[in-house]
């Protein structure tokens, strides 16, 4: 029961390391710098490995790149916007304009290298 209980916490606190995003602040997080939006859902198993994924690469990411999320069940027209039409699917910014999209779960190794690729 404990490592059903503590692998419950896990996952939970997966989905709220990062700031959410959503139609009221998400021009004004992503306007300047490097950024990488997780759009995803909580149904989502895939998003539940990439967001653990995600976590361990905020360890190891250079400080000028900010991870944020956006639940698309909650947000749909922001997936909508940004064409999210599979999950998970994360976006990569650069003051303020899409550069690139990848859709799928990615390990700490690809996040470093698209990171790499994207933003410098």
């Amino acid at each position: 029961m404990k490592k059903v209980f503590f692998a419950f916490l896990f996952t939970i606190s997966t989905l709220f390391g990062f700031e959410h995003l959503d139609t009221t602040n998400f021009d004004k997080k992503i306007e300047k710098g490097n950024v990488i939006v997780d759009f995803y859902a909580t149904w989502c198993p895939p998003c539940k490995i990439l967001a653990q994924s995600l976590e361990d690469f905020d360890k190891v990411k250079p400080m000028d790149i900010t991870i944020y999320k956006v639940d698309i069940d909650k947000y749909m027209d922001l997936a909508k916007k940004y064409g999210i039409t599979a999950l998970p699917t994360i976006v990569f910014f650069k003051d303020g304009k899409p550069i690139s999209r990848e859709v799928g779960i990615k390990d700490v190794p690809q996040l470093t290298n698209s990171s790499k690729m994207h933003f410098n």
